[in-house]
């Protein structure tokens, strides 16, 4: 997916967004088109910068296209020059601008800004110009619904404005208008259905967003409190980069649930004032709502409870009707300077807390220090952390600190019935465990915290195993864990149980060397060398894996060698002497297992080799 041609475009235009990672009903072709021309057209490869110059450059022709709405709907410059400037520097903008990820609201953005500013273009020209801005107006619809769903509600701003202002126009004629500008979602829809028809339903995580797991009313009463939480983010309130479970509970009828909806519903009535007296401030605050609604967990439950990035478009309709609130207001009291002075005041306050903001987003570990304490109830943000601070340090030296974030993402999680808890944070846990017991026996420490550290890691590891059952969680991942599982177990010395999670990994993945090597360094843990030597024989066959054939050859002169078995010499390297008994015994019974598991996987070509390759050791049962 890294080089520019028909396959790869074709690849786009097949796949969901999130293709090959993860499957999710997210259609979103233009913007992974976008990243392709980072990528490889402007060769950006994976360097940053590139990357964020693309977005910050979508920002600024969104910052236009507002002002140029503001303009053409007020008439007034400064208000339109304020307003915009305003939202340029909006914090709230800036994980949709900063962060990579954001490019989806930046593109969708510019698709329902674009398309709106069209039709208004349209309607006051005539001839070849009304259809060149007509089709201005598909094409920016286009851009918007194939980056993300949400631009479908460019549609009904379209819609709005129509029957607010041209409501003396031909009713004909502006439905005429409405389905042209409508095609854009028509064929978007189509071809989403087409590319997600086949894929399985996924479902929402609830530590995502529990609405997704309540009931339909606690779930819009939830979703009406989330509502008044992001029209805080208006105020200088510090935003968060995840708000996972626990952070936002369901609505409970507590006294932060009653404040937002009355938040809610201030604004609410305020629009129902203003479309009696005041059209335009109805208009944006419309637009606001409307723009909104897609990904609001009211019409339809989404994949997040809340981010801030979804209010990238929604705020600068917000933003226009406060300054459309704001200026005449101080025309009525006679105070015209007013309204500059103190707008003014709020772009640079914001443009403060924009640069302070986007200080945060530097790297993960800034990022997630941040997050923890503007959520501290997350359980991805303590995750996340841990992640973050293992990954800076690369001695690890660290471990204490994020074994402590992680376990404070496991309590967090421990509140939830085991069919919600995600497997990863406890996969990862166990590994840093087991990391932590292994420095510890390395360094010779209290062997009893060592002994501790990696009960804990099989415990863990153990857990994830349970909770993989009820999660689409890889088979490779699920296997990784059960060597880890196993190398923990034979660490306190539970060879039983080291053995059996190694052997069944070794039977879900028979040709991962991994397997191989864990089993076998179980099996010499529960003194049981003979069975070591088969499986290391049998992997070293399957896999061609030279560190397996290291390993058996160790083995075999690490009991004595009394035999010669592993002293032959090809060049340099020793290698195994074929004539040796205990060798020519494994080779056999290694061979007939390797020969099962090449033709149970369709590999009759390699089957046949490894007859082959046997006949000089004169097996019995060798082709």
């Amino acid at each position: 997916m890294h080089v520019f041609n028909s396959a790869n475009l074709d690849l786009i235009l097949r796949r969901p967004y999130w293709w090959p990672i993860a499957e999710t009903p997210l259609y979103r072709p233009l913007t992974t088109l976008s990243y392709l021309l980072n990528y490889s057209v402007l060769g950006h490869g994976d360097q940053p910068f590139g990357y964020h110059a693309a977005n910050l450059a979508l920002h600024i022709v969104n910052v236009w296209l507002l002002f140029a709405l503001v303009l053409r709907i007020s008439r007034r410059f400064w208000p339109a020059v304020l307003g915009a400037a305003l939202w340029a520097v909006h914090p709230i903008g800036t994980e949709a601008v900063t962060n990579i990820v954001g490019r989806a609201d930046l593109l969708a953005g510019f698709g329902v800004l674009g398309a709106l500013y069209a039709h208004l273009r349209s309607g006051d020209a005539t001839g070849a110009s009304r259809w060149a801005w007509r089709l201005a107006c598909v094409g920016a619809m286009t851009a918007g619904v194939f980056s993300k769903e949400s631009a479908v509600a460019g549609v009904g701003l379209i819609i709005l404005f129509d029957l607010l202002w041209r409501n003396e126009a031909r009713l004909a004629g502006l439905v005429r208008n409405w389905i042209v500008s409508a095609l854009p979602v028509l064929v978007f829809l189509l071809q989403r259905r087409w590319v997600l028809g086949a894929a399985p339903a996924v479902p929402i995580p609830f530590v995502d967003n529990p609405i997704a797991g309540a009931s339909f009313l606690t779930g819009r009463l939830t979703a009406l409190a989330v509502m008044g939480r992001y029209l805080a983010l208006l105020s200088p309130t510090e935003s968060s980069a995840d708000y996972s479970f626990a952070q936002i509970p369901l609505a409970s009828g507590t006294l932060s649930d009653w404040l937002a909806w009355v938040a809610v519903g201030g604004v609410a009535a305020i629009g129902l004032v203003a479309f009696r007296r005041h059209r335009e401030l109805f208009f944006w605050l419309a637009a606001a709502l409307i723009s909104f609604l897609p990904v609001a967990n009211v019409l339809i439950v989404t994949g997040t409870i809340m981010a801030d990035r979804l209010m990238y478009l929604p705020s600068a309709f917000l933003v226009s009707g406060i300054v459309a609130t704001v200026y005449p207001a101080a025309a009525r009291g006679r105070l015209r300077a007013f309204a500059p002075a103190l707008l003014s005041a709020a772009i640079v306050a914001c443009a403060i807390g924009t640069f302070v903001r986007n200080d945060v987003w530097r790297d993960e570990l800034h990022l997630w220090r941040s997050t923890i304490i503007t959520a501290p109830n997350s359980f991805k943000s303590h995750d996340s952390l841990a992640e973050a601070l293992y990954e800076s340090d690369p001695t690890h030296d660290n471990l204490d600190q994020v074994i402590g974030e992680e376990e404070k993402s496991l309590a967090i999680l421990a509140r939830l019935p085991d069919s919600e808890q995600p497997p990863r944070p406890f996969r990862a846990a166990a590994s840093y465990y087991l990391e932590r017991g292994e420095w510890l026996e390395k360094h010779r420490a209290n062997p009893a915290v060592a002994e501790q550290a990696y009960r804990r890691a099989a415990e863990l590891g153990e857990r994830y195993l349970t909770l993989v059952a009820a999660h689409p969680v890889s088979a490779q991942d699920t296997n990784q864990a059960r060597l880890l599982v196993s190398t923990a177990y034979a660490h306190v010395q539970e060879g039983d149980k080291a053995v059996n999670a190694a052997r069944i990994a070794a039977a879900n993945q028979p040709f991962d060397p991994a397997a191989y090597r864990t089993l076998a360094a179980a099996l010499l843990n529960a003194r049981q060398p003979d069975d070591a030597a088969l499986e290391l024989m049998t992997g070293f066959i399957v896999t061609g894996n030279a560190e397996l054939r290291s390993a058996l050859v160790d083995l075999y002169r690490g009991g004595g060698d009394p035999e010669g078995c592993a002293t032959a010499k090809e060049g340099s390297n020793i290698v195994l002497n074929v004539s040796c008994e205990i060798v020519r015994r494994h080779l056999c019974a290694a061979a007939a297992r390797a020969r099962e598991l090449q033709q149970r996987a369709g590999r009759s070509d390699l089957a046949a080799q490894v007859s082959a390759f046997t006949k000089d050791a004169h097996c019995d049962g060798a082709k």
